[in-house]
């Protein structure tokens, strides 16, 4: 069920302006993208830390890691 946009034009302003809630449903669609995206950065991260451990036991430096790390 859409809200009611709330009219929030500014005194003087020849194009009216609408403040629209978004409704519940456009609410859990963007939690569900937030927490799909926070899912993937997290896999994104396990996977560069899992490469990075994976160089160093082929024997890059400390020093080297950081540059790679960047």
């Amino acid at each position: 069920m859409p809200k009611e946009a709330i009219d929030i034009t500014p005194a003087g302003s020849a194009v009216p302006v609408y403040l629209e809630s978004p409704t519940d449903e456009e609410l859990a669609e963007r939690q569900a993208e937030h927490e799909a995206n926070e899912a993937a950065k997290a896999a994104r991260e396990e996977v560069r830390e899992s490469a990075l451990a994976k160089l160093a036991a082929l024997g890059l430096t400390e020093e080297e890691l950081q540059t790679l790390s960047v």
